[in-house]
């Protein structure tokens, strides 16, 4: 899935990505395009199956590629991160997954987990 170039969405405040695949490349991707300075959030909101195939070292590497962004982004410009999930997932599930995809946000307190 190819990036969205969000350098000109000058007047940015909150960004809500949603997706279903565990591929989140194009995640990393689309936020290293950001330059709004008023940008103040990001959630992030998977469905039931983003989760199925995470095992694999080159999709963790996605994910702690993007873990890492967004510590990045809390330490530069104190932008929150949010992790949402719809049906099918408990929050319990939820959380043990944001702490294996995204454990330095997830050991800093940096991200929001909610249903």
């Amino acid at each position: 899935m190819p990036s969205f170039d969000l350098s000109t969405a000058a007047k940015l405040k909150y960004l809500v990505l949603r997706f279903g695949r565990p591929n989140v490349q194009w995640i990393t991707a689309t936020l290293q395009t950001i330059e709004s300075k008023n940008l103040q959030g990001i959630a992030l909101q998977f469905n039931a199956g983003t989760f199925t195939h995470t095992t694999t070292e080159a999709i963790r590497q996605q994910w702690h590629d993007l873990d890492h962004l967004l510590v990045q982004f809390w330490i530069s410009h104190s932008i929150r991160s949010e992790i949402t999930c719809g049906a099918g997932v408990a929050r319990k599930d939820l959380r043990d997954y944001a702490s294996n995809l995204l454990p330095e946000l997830t050991r800093r307190g940096l991200i929001d987990v909610d249903e």
